[in-house]
């Protein structure tokens, strides 16, 4: 069975780091066939266009095996934009935003210029959920329904504190799919009783969470194989529109 992890990131954190070199090895270890990068911390919140350039590197290097997300600050405002519209013309196929690092509420306005280059070049936005008051899964359905074209990844679905929100919040945008990392055996549950488990994609956040162990959580709790087939590749393979060269 194919296993696309739909969430990792690349470079150096407050906490941790993580390279190409490690990640392709930790995916050879788990049987993850391809990962969706994203910069972290400094290179999310600040040095934007650093943080991009590292993750074109490292697809340009894996083009079998990787794609990435570009990520700009919308405080840096045009300069935001340029940035995102100049990663996405170097190969880069998706827009990841985290408004807790950035510091904006992610339903707001400030926002609105970059998901317009993603509306305009028809890629998925990914967006961190489960911070109270700056990133909580309604906040990222208001912007679902603003940008009615746009597939949006809700990161975390949430976690910790707002997982029943993350279900509910399903209802109001069709355009919104849950990425499983940061959950567990609970959520996963009440993902599948509620019945959205084709609204699901695997993600690691690697380095913060160890693969295999993700896996087999998953696995645990969808034990049906086209259930597992749809959260771990068919899904996120319709979220972007065939722009994943898997």
């Amino acid at each position: 069975m194919r296993i696309i992890d739909a969430h990792v990131h690349i470079g150096r954190g407050v906490q941790m780091q993580h390279d190409t070199d490690s990640l392709l090895r930790n995916m050879g270890e788990a049987g993850i066939e391809f990962s969706i990068v994203c910069p972290m911390d400094r290179h999310m919140a600040v040095a934007n266009r650093e943080g991009n350039d590292l993750v074109i590197e490292a697809v340009k290097a894996h083009p079998d095996r990787l794609a990435g997300m570009a990520a700009a600050n919308p405080w840096f405002g045009k300069s935001a934009v340029e940035e995102i519209r100049r990663a996405l013309g170097l190969g880069l196929t998706g827009v990841n935003i985290h408004s807790v690092l950035q510091g904006f509420r992610l339903g707001d306005h400030l926002v609105d210029p970059i998901l317009e280059v993603a509306a305009q070049c028809d890629v998925p936005v990914y967006a961190h959920t489960g911070t109270a008051g700056l990133a909580e899964p309604f906040h990222l359905i208001e912007l679902a329904r603003r940008f009615p074209t746009v597939n949006f990844l809700m990161g975390h679905a949430g976690a910790s504190d707002y997982y029943n929100d993350a279900v509910r919040g399903l209802e109001f945008a069709e355009n919104v799919w849950l990425e499983s990392s940061r959950n567990g055996p609970a959520n996963f549950c009440h993902w599948q009783v509620s019945g959205v488990a084709n609204r699901v994609v695997f993600g690691t956040s690697a380095p913060e969470y160890i693969p295999e162990i993700e896996l087999q959580t998953l696995r645990d709790v969808f034990t049906e194989s086209d259930e597992q087939e749809r959260i771990f590749s068919k899904t996120i393979l319709e979220v972007y529109k065939g722009r994943l060269p898997v």
